[in-house]
């Protein structure tokens, strides 16, 4: 057994002295023959008298000594042997992927098949070191690769994976049988002494029923470990044949033309899992439940692990490269000439300086490289800087290596703050090595990518969205500057993980503020967009609280759009809206119609539209509103009582107009009313519907002269957008109050016809001019009230369960 490990330096070391010696000989007979061109032989040595052949060849020789012995240090001599413990918790891997005709249903983005594939390929790097192999199954099973550490193979194989071509000619057809998987596992473990894992990637189905739980728990007492990964949804979905891409059209059918249907059978897959021992995840939105088994895996193979002890060889390599160093120092004491000795010491010197630090340098990095390849990260990056702070002068290029070798150890380590540092340096010293600059900045995305991911288990998309944009131009940059495929291929695969991530937290909230004209609650061409304010009202009070209620503008075309965040689903929320006062009439008192919330209805909840967000996906709320019905008229007082109005007639204040529900002609406590103007004008918004309206002096022994039915009421029916024809009553009354206010009328005022409608129009648009918009919108709320007065509040217990996250307008 040789005492050398890495003996071919010795064959370098003994190449390299042959051909320094043979060009050292040719250029000492090239220099002869210069010199005896200008002198004879003889005279030679009288002209250099400290000239010395013998003298220099000496030098020479310990020259080549020196050197030879430095390439024998770099053999690494070893002998003699010293024990050391180390933990053993390695541990083979068999993934077993359904490749079934089930695994095409699109329950997941973009299919069951695609997204199983992707989680393996996005997370197999974790588990580095270990032997994984691949089997696919269906009717049957068949080996795609066995237990290896080449995972480079494993994706290759998955990435050229079509389940048609495995169904057809690959030996896997027809519905999965579980218990196939598991037999061809059994016969692919290597060893006895190493802990054996399986992972079952599948819907679950099992053709044969039950088969796959009984092989299960054969493989237990085998040594095998299964952890199941469910891929799907709990709810059935047809099966399309159709390529990605293509909208869903041809579905898998029985026999008799029923449509097939599949589902995850997640109980099935839990009971095989915990018969052996393992436990059962979902694949998840991102594959989150393959990375959680092999954590789950790692975790385990630590705890398994067992301390062993072994015989390690002695590194005797130091001894060699000391030896070296002296001889090389005895060559430079040497003069060739007349060189001075203190020179000469003091190159030794120089050279002792240049070389000792390289005798640690080796020994640094070796042992850093050591313990970065056992798992140690946090020591092998202590060891790198101590290399670094022990070459004080070695290059740029060299510093920007140990830089980037400290940051990766850092960043394995999950110590991002130092990470980050070491690779930033590493940039700055790299300047002319695009290859590590881009390692450099292709690191610095996986740090940002891990931070984005820790921002959303944390439900924060807004601090995720912005660290995943560092992190896209860190792997563009990379890529950009050595077209780096590593960087490429981990924007491509960790922008599309990402993507559904935040979709699977999110719901985007996209609507438009409106008058709804013709009523059919979908904005038309001719319909204006409204200017408003929207918000997120959390009390369901139908008002802003500036202090809690969050809430953003529309754009001129009255459109907003913001995101939804909860930490749970369903959640309901209630969205209100205040038009601003441009968007205002004095001839329309615009308010809101929404559909109405859910039962039990609490009145105040008119004004809002109620959203019941099921899960996180797009949704679309149409805020419209639309010009409140109105009742109007004019009172006069007729003083000969011939029921029509006179020139010197005036209006008539001292009288309550009131809507007649039950249709006694008298005001009841339930029935609502109001008071005309000093002027005798009224205007009163209303709910759509037909109402009776009555008036009521308040001389009861005043005289109703118009109309001039029996019925002194009106029966009027109206809309949105319209506005009842000017309703009109008559009041003679003879007390003397009102007979000294007509007297006063007629001295200030000039009176108006009755037949004069142009009048009373105006006067009904400056009874609108008098009403506030918050008065209408009062009295438009109390009247709904009284239609439904046994109405109880809302159960808003979960309407405070999420948050808007962003509320900027999409373009």
């Amino acid at each position: 057994m040789t005492i050398f490990k890495d003996h071919q330096f010795i064959s370098l070391g003994l190449v390299t002295v042959v051909m320094l010696i043979i060009l050292y000989i040719f250029t000492q007979k090239n220099k002869k023959k210069k010199i005896l061109k200008f002198t004879s032989a003889e005279l030679f040595p009288r002209l250099a008298p400290n000239h010395s052949t013998r003298r220099n060849w000496t030098k020479f020789g310990l020259f080549c000594s020196g050197i030879l012995v430095l390439f024998f240090a770099l053999a690494r001599p070893q002998w003699g042997f010293e024990k050391k413990q180390a933990e053993a918790n390695e541990f083979d891997v068999m993934i077993t992927l359904d490749v079934s005709a089930a695994m095409l249903a699109r329950d997941v983005s973009p299919n069951r098949i695609e997204k199983a594939k992707s989680s393996i390929i996005n997370h197999i790097d974790k588990l580095k070191g270990n032997q994984v192999g691949l089997i696919y199954f269906a009717g049957n099973a068949i080996k795609k690769s066995a237990p290896t550490e080449d995972h480079k193979t494993l994706v290759t194989t998955l990435n050229s994976l079509d389940i048609f071509k495995e169904n057809e000619s690959g030996g896997v057809g027809g519905d999965a049988n579980m218990s196939s998987p598991i037999e061809e596992a059994s016969t692919l473990f290597k060893s006895d002494d190493r802990n054996k894992f399986l992972i079952i990637i599948s819907d679950g189905y099992d053709s044969i029923a039950g088969e796959g739980l009984k092989r299960a728990k054969k493989a237990k007492e085998e040594g095998v470990k299964i952890f199941t990964v469910g891929v799907g949804g709990a709810q059935a979905v047809p099966i399309p044949l159709d390529p990605l891409g293509n909208e869903p059209s041809s579905f898998i059918r029985d026999d008799e033309n029923n449509l097939e249907t599949s589902k995850c059978e997640a109980r099935y897959l839990q009971d095989m899992a915990l018969a052996t021992g393992g436990e059962y995840y979902n694949l998840g939105a991102a594959g989150e439940g393959f990375s959680a088994v092999i954590d789950k895996l790692q975790s385990l193979g630590l705890k398994n692990s067992r301390t062993v002890s072994d015989e390690v060889p002695i590194e005797r390599f130091k001894f060699l490269v000391t030896f070296a160093l002296l001889i090389l120092i005895i060559e430079r004491l040497i003069p060739s000439s007349k060189l001075n000795l203190s020179k000469s010491v003091n190159l030794c010197i120089a050279l002792l300086a240049f070389l000792l630090p390289s005798c640690s340098k080796q020994e640094n990095i070796q042992l850093a490289e050591d313990l970065f390849a056992k798992g140690n990260y946090l020591e092998a990056a202590n060891y790198y800087e101590m290399e670094l702070n022990a070459s004080a002068g070695i290059d740029d290029s060299t510093k920007a290596k140990l830089y980037l070798n400290a940051g990766l150890a850092h960043s394995k380590s999950n110590n991002d703050f130092l990470a980050i540092q070491c690779l930033q340096n590493a940039i700055n010293f790299s300047v002319n090595s695009p290859d590590l600059q881009s390692k450099s900045l292709n690191e610095l995305g996986n740090i940002s990518y891990r931070k984005t991911n820790d921002w959303l288990d944390q439900q924060n998309v807004s601090e995720a969205r912005r660290v995943w944009e560092e992190a896209i131009k860190y792997y563009e940059s990379a890529f950009q500057l050595d077209g780096n495929l590593k960087a490429s291929n981990n924007l491509s695969s960790l922008k599309r993980q990402i993507e559904e991530r935040i979709n699977s937290l999110v719901s985007e909230i996209k609507g438009v503020v409106w008058r709804d004209i013709n009523g059919d609650g979908i904005p038309q061409k001719n319909e204006k967009r409204l200017k408003a304010k929207v918000f997120w009202d959390k009390n369901n009070d139908g008002e802003h609280n500036a202090s809690n209620e969050a809430f953003l503008g529309t754009d001129p075309n009255g459109q907003f759009a913001f995101e939804w965040i909860s930490s749970e689903y369903p959640v309901s929320m209630s969205i209100d809206s205040e038009i601003i006062e441009d968007n205002r009439s004095r001839q329309n008192f615009l308010v809101p119609v929404f559909p109405l919330p859910p039962p039990p209805l609490k009145i105040n909840h008119v004004k809002n539209y109620t959203l019941s967000v099921k899960k996180p996906t797009q949704y679309n709320i149409f805020l419209s509103y639309r010009s409140a019905p109105l009742i109007k008229g004019n009172i006069w007082s007729d003083a000969n009582g011939d029921g029509q109005q006179d020139s010197n007639e005036t209006g008539y204040s001292r009288a309550k107009v009131f809507l007649d529900v039950d249709g006694n002609f008298q005001l009841d406590e339930n029935e609502s009313s109001f008071s005309p103007d000093n002027n005798g004008s009224f205007i009163f918004p209303v709910p759509p519907g037909q109402y009776s309206v009555c008036i009521l002096p308040e001389n009861p022994d005043a005289n109703i002269t118009f109309p001039i039915e029996d019925r002194k009421a009106y029966l009027t029916y109206i809309d949105y957008e319209s506005a009842s024809e000017p309703l009109n009553f008559g009041i003679q009354d003879n007390s003397e109050n009102q007979q000294e206010s007509s007297s006063d009328n007629n001295q200030n005022q000039q009176p108006t016809p009755r037949q004069d409608q142009s009048k009373s129009e105006n006067e009904a648009e400056e009874q609108n001019k008098a009403v506030s918009p918050e008065q209408v919108n009062a009295l438009y709320q109390r009247l709904l009230q009284e239609g439904d007065a046994n109405s109880q509040l809302l159960n808003e217990g979960k309407q405070k369960a999420g948050r808007i996250i962003r509320l900027p307008l999409r373009k």
